[in-house]
């Protein structure tokens, strides 16, 4: 299996992405997979050579901005030492 990669986003990160969550650009949904009637996806975003998982939500009504927040992310945040 052929493992594709490639960068949909890049965003200077402050306070509130780091601590908090980290909106992303809508545009970038058409990268996700499909929520299917959900609010929340698991991703897997490739670091270096690690592959981390993160979740996504979008809003369940109204512009729907992909988020990244929760456990995963703070984790990602941390062990990557992203300021």
């Amino acid at each position: 299996m052929e493992s594709r990669s490639r960068m949909v986003f890049s965003k200077p990160l402050t306070d509130t992405d780091i601590k908090k969550r980290l909106a992303i650009p809508s545009k970038t949904l058409a990268y996700l997979p499909n929520f299917d009637g959900s609010n929340g996806v698991r991703i897997n975003i490739m670091y270096g050579t690690k592959i981390w998982p993160i979740d996504c939500t979008v809003r369940r009504k109204g512009h729907q901005k992909p988020i990244f927040s929760g456990r995963l992310w703070r984790a990602f945040i941390m062990s990557n030492e992203l300021k």
